[in-house]
């Protein structure tokens, strides 16, 4: 069946040589074929997309598969995944060939996924309040009060919009015939409207010129109706609400998809340390003062939003939320509670509810389920276990049958017959078909050859008035093969274009809205582009300790990364001159320039590059001497877990910036993911190597002194774009502000703790020259000094420019102005009188020095006055970002219950 979508030829899309899909050989019904009609014809809303793809051919489909991946990259576009206990961000994966559906079928599928959302949302208000539903026997109790989503402290908890469920998405997929069936509901926070709008930003500037062809109805209209929904949803007597998404924190598995839909909502990102309650009020903690919350669209599980009514043991959410709920003093979408209509077991009871609560029949079905608690359908799970996917309610479990040992299914079999009101049987039914360039089982990555592949729809609704709105199309994803596949498991997202075709093929615009609803949609449409705005904002306004603080440590890691990669630079430079021409005078200035970036990085131990300056030699470094450093110099690039390693600093940068996805510029991706791929290139060409047996120093035609020189170069690039980007592109208010105070600190720290390092020790003429030369370059101030100076180098006049010269940036002078400047312009409920008394003091030990004085060496070889000048700036300035930590960027006091914690009472 898949053969059909493998043409011989150039064009992938060849309509010609496609064929009809088959049954199969067990005598199933093929699956649903989402391109081709049963007679291999191809369907309407796909016709402009099969001619453009087969216009373009494969090379070109390939080279723009590539560019999407970039795009993606440039974007910094992740997902976070849990490995063995440690988070790891993995790239978001889009397929380039985007699913179509035509736009009648889903104005059919978007009343019945209205319906269906206007179902649950009764039942939801009924579950919490009267439970008609529950004394009637419609709904057992079972599934309700067994169901770890059911919060008893949200009973009867007053909502001021007329809707219990605000969100809900719906995972779906086509029956053999067609129609469109249900696999899940997700309503306790649903994800996935952030991902579905980026995924639909990259593919349409990869393929702008068949995005106009075929014209998809717009997503980002759907972000303008949940931002006004959300305003609708204020509590009485709020006309100008604050509204906020309040997120478990950048280490969850959507923190992306959060934080874009946060942007382009035009809402601050925050989590639970940022909220307070104070007299049953939520507030937000921003530059030092506190800013009422009155909508908070949620996306944390409802059972870690409270520590004091709800999970004790919960560091996500905010103590004393339950009760501002209970008061009416701030509204959280979805309800707490609303996970309850998740549990799969109402899948099998949703069709006798739908008459009972709309008096109409179920529009869009779900697939075939069975809940163990009736008799006869756990006969029919017992029946056919082997070909279901199993879920325990209770426990969140899930068992793909097929995929599981005979003894594995037998175990599953018995406890089903002792738990049985918590278990629940799904069919594995076929997803429908589609064609896809993400690599099954059996390709080689990067071929780019089109397959049909299953794939799934996450459709979306939201409260819009009294009834709701649906995003017309959702996040697509493709699904893996066999029963994985069936069970949801997920290979790559996969954009969904809606068309407007009519029969003829032609565009047209079906206009079926009252004069109201086309005023909400401009007014929509209106609140997009706000939000546009406000997305390539680099500051938002809410700015708590949480978010000073990360702003501070991703200037610090951008500072410490470009400072590193400078020495090790300088570093490996020296020691390929050495390598080249030994001959040279300073040559033993080559290993101590090693060991001192290695000091300042706090690399020395790990690298051991003591042992690479041998007292009372000639001075000439051994040509091993130099393998070895240049292996040192590696892993100063490329260790990741060694804290003061290039990669270590780019790691933690990429981290903080995530952390504060939605306060940054999508520029700043553009930007980081080049320096990321210039470390990952070179971690794999080094293990590529090393795993062919070979040394990368020397052997496998690998030159890793160019290699090492090549992404050095990438990173320096990245790092000063960043530094750019943020001096010229960010709004310099206190957020910046901070940020600039730790590229400052860690200048300071640097430039003092080399010179301790370089110079403190008097070295003879030819190697202090050497050293001068290279400590100019580290600081980005050779230039400058062979225009002011002639003749050999100095320390006095080197001093001269890198301590008390106000106008060079790389001076030590300079960062304290600037430090004190930042410090001088905060509001003032972010003013520090430590933190202005210690950079006072460091000016005026600076001030005190003399460079003549820093260069005079003592009867002993050592240069006191300097190493004295070093310590000081060193302590004084660590000291100043002590006290910031402890008195601006130190989080509130984690919030325990009255009776002492989480423990069992």
């Amino acid at each position: 069946m898949f053969d059909r979508y493998r043409p011989d030829g150039s064009a992938l899309f060849d309509v010609s040589r496609l064929t009809a899909p088959t049954a199969s050989p067990s005598g199933a019904a093929a699956p649903y074929d989402e391109m081709l009609h049963a007679d291999g014809r191809v369907r309407t809303a796909w016709t402009d997309l099969v001619a453009g793809y087969g216009l373009r051919g494969d090379a070109r489909l390939r080279s723009a598969a590539a560019r999407l991946a970039t795009a993606i990259g440039d974007e910094g576009v992740v997902y976070n995944q849990v490995v063995g206990g440690t988070t790891v961000a993995r790239d978001w994966q889009v397929d380039p060939v985007p699913l179509l559906i035509d736009g009648v079928d889903w104005s059919d599928l978007e009343k019945s996924i209205i319906q269906r959302s206007t179902v649950l949302d009764l039942l939801l208000r009924d579950l919490y309040r009267d439970q008609k539903t529950i004394r009637s026997g419609l709904v057992p109790p079972e599934m309700v009060f067994g169901h770890p989503g059911y919060i008893r402290k949200a009973v009867r908890l007053e909502l001021p919009g007329p809707h219990a469920l605000f969100l809900h998405a719906i995972d779906l997929g086509r029956a053999p015939d067609g129609r469109f069936e249900v696999y899940a509901d997700r309503t306790q926070a649903p994800s996935g409207i952030g991902f579905a709008m980026i995924d639909r930003h990259v593919l349409s500037r990869t393929f702008p010129q068949l995005f106009q062809t075929c014209a998809p109805r717009p997503v980002t209209n759907f972000a303008g109706t949940v931002r006004l929904a959300l305003f609708d949803y204020a509590p009485p007597g709020v006309d100008d609400p604050t509204v906020a998404v309040l997120s478990p924190g950048s280490m969850s598995e959507t923190a992306y998809d959060q934080a874009y839909l946060a942007a382009v909502l035009g809402f601050p990102l925050v989590e639970g340390s940022d909220l307070t309650v104070r007299d049953g009020v939520v507030y937000m903690r921003s530059l030092g003062k506190f800013k009422r919350v009155d909508v908070l669209l949620r996306r944390i599980d409802a059972e870690y939003a409270d520590p004091l009514d709800l999970r004790t043991d919960s560091r996500l959410g905010v103590a004393g939320l339950v009760e501002a709920i209970s008061r009416g003093t701030v509204t959280v979408v979805n309800t707490l509670g609303s996970g309850v209509v998740e549990n799969p077991a109402i899948h099998t009871i949703l069709d006798s509810l739908a008459p009972v609560l709309i008096d109409e029949e179920l529009a869009l079905p779900s697939v075939p389920t069975y809940w163990a608690g009736d008799d006869v359908q756990r006969s029919k799970i017992r029946a056919d276990l082997d070909h279901l996917v199993l879920t325990n309610f209770r426990t969140g479990e899930e068992v793909v049958a097929p995929l599981a040992d005979a003894a594995a299914r037998t175990e599953l079999a018995a406890r089903v017959e002792a738990e049985t009101w918590q278990w629940v049987g799904r069919e594995l039914r076929p997803y429908s078909v589609a064609p896809t360039m993400t690599p099954g089982r059996n390709d080689v990555p990067g071929t780019g050859a089109v397959r049909a592949a299953p794939v799934g729809i996450r459709a979306f609704s939201v409260a819009q008035g009294p009834t709701y709105a649906v995003m017309p199309g959702g996040l697509g994803a493709v699904l893996a093969d066999g029963p994985a596949g069936a069970a949801q498991h997920t290979v790559a997202a996969k954009d969904i274009w809606v068309t407007s075709a009519d029969i003829g093929g032609h565009v047209s615009r079906r206009s079926t809205t009252t004069a109201t609803a086309a005023v909400d949609d401009a007014v929509s449409r209106g609140a997009v582009r706000h939000a546009r705005a406000l997305e390539y904002s680099d500051i938002a306004a809410a700015a708590s300790p949480r978010v000073l603080a990360d702003l501070f440590w991703f200037g610090r890691y951008g500072e410490r990364t470009e400072a590193t990669t400078r020495l090790a630079k300088v570093a490996r430079e020296r020691y390929q001159e050495v390598q080249y021409r030994p001959w040279m005078s300073g040559t033993a200035a080559v290993p101590l320039v090693l060991h001192a970036a290695a000091t300042v990085t706090g690399t020395a131990a790990y690298l051991q590059t003591a042992e690479l300056i041998t007292e009372g030699d000639d001075g000439t470094p051994s040509p091993q001497r130099v393998l070895d450093a240049i292996a040192k110099l590696t892993d100063l690039t490329v260790a990741r877990m060694v804290p003061g390693t290039i990669a270590h600093s780019v790691d933690r940068l990429v981290s903080t910036a995530r952390a504060i996805r939605d306060q940054m510029s999508t520029s700043t991706w553009m930007v980081l993911a080049p320096v990321e791929r210039a470390i990952d290139q070179l971690t794999d060409q080094i293990r590529a190597a090393r795993d062919a047996g070979a040394d990368p120093a020397t052997d496998a035609g690998l030159d890793l002194g160019s290699e090492l020189g090549h992404t050095h170069d990438e990173v320096l690039h990245g790092v000063l774009a960043l530094a750019g980007l943020q001096a010229d592109s960010m709004v310099h208010d206190a957020g910046w502000r901070y940020l600039d105070i730790g590229r400052r600190i860690e200048r300071a720290v640097n430039l003092a703790e080399l010179t301790r390092a370089l110079f403190v020790r008097h070295r003879d003429r030819e190697v202090e020259q050497a050293l001068l030369e290279s400590f100019l370059v580290a600081n980005e101030s050779s230039v400058i000094y062979r225009r002011r100076n002639r003749g050999l180098y100095q320390l006095d006049a080197v001093a001269e420019l890198l301590f008390f010269d106000e106008a060079n940036p790389r001076s030590m002078v300079f960062q304290f102005n600037r430090l004190q400047e930042n410090l001088g312009a905060m509001p003032e409920a972010l003013r520090s009188a430590a933190a202005d008394r210690i950079v006072e003091d460091l000016i005026a030990e600076l001030r005190r020095s003399d460079p003549d004085d820093l260069a005079t060496v003592d009867t002993a070889g050592h240069r006191a006055d300097l190493a004295e000048l070093m310590t000081a700036i060193g302590t004084g300035v660590r000291e100043l970002s002590d006290v910031l930590n402890r008195t601006r960027f130190a989080p509130p006091r984690e919030a325990q219950p009255i009776w002492g914690g989480g423990g069992e009472l």
